[in-house]
């Protein structure tokens, strides 16, 4: 009883499963899904109609001969006629149909891919700290993704066969309620064979995700322009080249094993359907040789059971093919069913037109996800509205993970962090992120123009070139962009042809250039001048300095230099606020601050007394 309850239990989930599919494929393309439909329905009904008017076309033509009229002989004509219009419309609408699969496998496939990357860019921050994230949008890719149409198309399989089978097995009976059985037997080990080797497969297919994840990765590494230089630097080419080559070696030979496997066991059971063809066809032959059976029943059974063998393979398989789909689907809809919890309330309070009072934060302890130790604990602090803020401290204090959580890209453990009051939380997350501009330590190169890399994510499909090249002057990129072949038009980046590249510090000011385009109340900057000289650098603040006066400013660095010049500098160490003030308050205190800053002035000072010597 168990066991059937399970079967049930499992059939119900599968059923879901099939649902979801075919509603996703429906409201994707439901014309050309129709249009599939309707196509799968006549070619089930054409194989039927060919034989039974080839059986009147043959028993006429004998007929016809043995009476020699010309009556008898003009309705065979017609009858071979029918017979040929038949086998012409099932080629011709077989060549229709591929049409409309290739049509409605393209569509669909771009809708199904919009999913998929909204589903990415919708999930928790914390779901790309997670390997099994990782795992599943492994499984959800690739195979997974071709799995929905697949199914539909099986599904489709088994309906035009069993249109076909019926027909078929309705000529059939005539000779016999057994030969139908007879002819379904004989291909049955075929669907047991696929479902056991389609399982294990599947099995191994799921086991091997993060396999194929080191696969991509090292692909990766060996072909990525970012990964170039320290690739031949460091000759590690080889490496990673043999650990692909190992890891692929290890998948190719057991996925070699599960084919080889499952091709003898279909050998074996293609054998058996041809014996049992064998024995049907010797059968209605010795029936003909007897004159207990026309010359039209031997072309009926010859066609019905060499295509209809065919065609019970095909629905077997497909049957088989349904239920091993159906294990990918389950990946693919475990990955669009994930459920952010970063979410914006159900009547979120709008962002203040202008920020008045200030961004706090209190009592905030936050631990990111699989780790027991905070990144920050228990913490305070106030950024008044319109003041440039500096926030100091070692690696791992926990100063990039401010910007984190007042991105909201995770939420605190514990803690507020407000806006004028109000909890970052009761905004909605998009109108949130749209009032802040930040500038990370290491931002993207995207493969835009000037011109799109600084306007990126900005609601103007075209934006006003004026205020273009303002952020770019204001940045201090606009020197660099008017040397550039077409100025603001030129495509930034080596990966397509005519491409320019720019050095670290000159894709930091188009970044930065980005963030001054936004224009948002809120202006972060993570190491803003990490790629910078000297001189680049002192421009650089004067700029900011300017821009950012109208502005709430946090500015993350470990240069004293531009920390020096805040209104407020703030210093964190082991994940906690332990001094602020401004420059000369904290140096006067003599504290942590002051000896990191007299360290760094010590080192500034030998590099310079260095460089002057002979």
């Amino acid at each position: 009883m168990h066991a059937i309850r399970d079967h049930l239990k499992n059939l119900h989930s599968q059923g879901r499963l099939w649902e979801r599919s075919f509603s996703l494929i429906w409201s994707s393309v439901p014309g050309y899904t129709a249009a599939w439909a309707i196509l799968l329905i006549v070619q089930g009904l054409l194989p039927g109609a060919t034989v039974y008017f080839s059986k009147l076309a043959i028993d006429s033509f004998v007929a016809s001969k043995n009476s020699r009229s010309f009556v008898d002989l003009e309705h065979t004509v017609w009858l071979f006629a029918l017979t040929g219009i038949t086998l012409l419309a099932a080629d011709s609408l077989r060549y229709v149909t591929d049409w409309v699969r290739s049509a409605q496998a393209e569509h669909f496939s771009d809708t199904l891919k919009s999913l998929v990357h909204s589903k990415a860019v919708e999930v928790d921050f914390e779901f790309y700290d997670s390997p099994e994230y990782h795992d599943l949008k492994e499984q959800a890719g690739g195979e997974s993704q071709s799995k929905p149409l697949a199914l539909l198309e099986n599904f489709g399989t088994v309906a035009q066969s069993s249109i076909t089978l019926i027909s078929f097995a309705a000529l059939l009976t005539v000779y016999g309620w057994a030969v139908p059985i007879l002819l379904v037997v004989g291909s049955l080990p075929s669907l047991l064979i696929s479902l056991a080797f389609d399982r294990r497969y599947f099995r191994w297919w799921r086991k091997t995700a993060t396999e194929r994840r080191w696969l991509f990765y090292y692909d990766g590494m060996l072909s990525h322009s970012d990964a170039a230089a320290e690739i031949r630097l460091f000759e590690i080419g080889q490496k990673f080249s043999d650990a692909y080559q190992r890891i692929r070696k290890t998948l190719r030979l057991e996925k070699l094993k599960h084919l080889r496997e499952q091709t003898s066991g279909k050998i074996a059971a293609n054998f058996l359907a041809l014996a049992t063809g064998t024995v049907a066809m010797g059968w209605i032959a010795l029936r003909v040789y007897n004159n207990t059976a026309s010359f039209g029943d031997l072309a009926v059974f010859y066609q019905v059971f060499s295509r209809g063998q065919s065609i019970i393979l095909a629905f077997l398989g497909a049957v088989g093919k349904t239920f091993s789909d159906t294990l990918y689907l389950d990946s693919l809809f475990a990955f669009l069913d994930l459920k952010a919890s970063v979410v914006s309330p159900a009547k979120p309070v709008p962002f203040p037109t202008e920020i008045v009072s200030g961004i706090r934060f209190t009592n905030v302890t936050f631990s990111y996800p699989g780790t027991d130790s905070p990144a920050i604990a228990d913490f305070d602090l106030f950024v008044p509205a319109g003041t440039q803020v500096a926030i100091v401290g070692e690696n791992g204090a926990g100063k990039s993970t401010l910007i984190k959580l007042l991105c909201r890209f995770y939420d605190p453990n514990s803690g507020s962090i407000q806006i004028d009051g109000i909890d970052i939380r009761e905004f909605d997350v998009k109108d949130l992120r749209r009032n802040i501009s930040v500038l990370f330590q290491f931002p993207l190169h995207f493969q835009d123009t000037v011109e799109g890399n600084i306007s990126l994510g900005h609601e103007r499909e075209i934006p006003d070139p004026t205020e273009v090249e303002t952020a770019a002057e204001l940045a201090g990129a606009d020197s660099f962009i008017e040397e550039l072949p077409s100025k603001y038009r030129t495509l930034l980046g080596r990966w397509f042809e005519a491409g320019c590249e720019l050095s670290g510090g000159e894709w930091q000011k188009i970044a930065l250039a980005r963030a001054y385009f936004r224009k948002s109340p809120i202006l972060v900057l993570d190491e803003p001048t990490s790629f910078m000289d000297s001189w680049g650098e002192a421009d650089w603040y004067e700029r900011f300095s300017s821009l950012a006066k109208d502005r709430t400013g946090l500015v993350i660095t470990h240069r004293f230099t531009i920390a020096m010049r805040a209104d407020i500098i703030h210093v964190l160490s082991d994940s906690r606020l332990v001094e602020s003030g401004t420059h000369k308050e904290l140096v006067d205190m003599d504290g942590f601050y002051a000896s990191s800053w007299k360290s760094q002035m010590l080192i500034a000072s030998e590099k310079s007394y260095e460089a002057i010597l002979p």
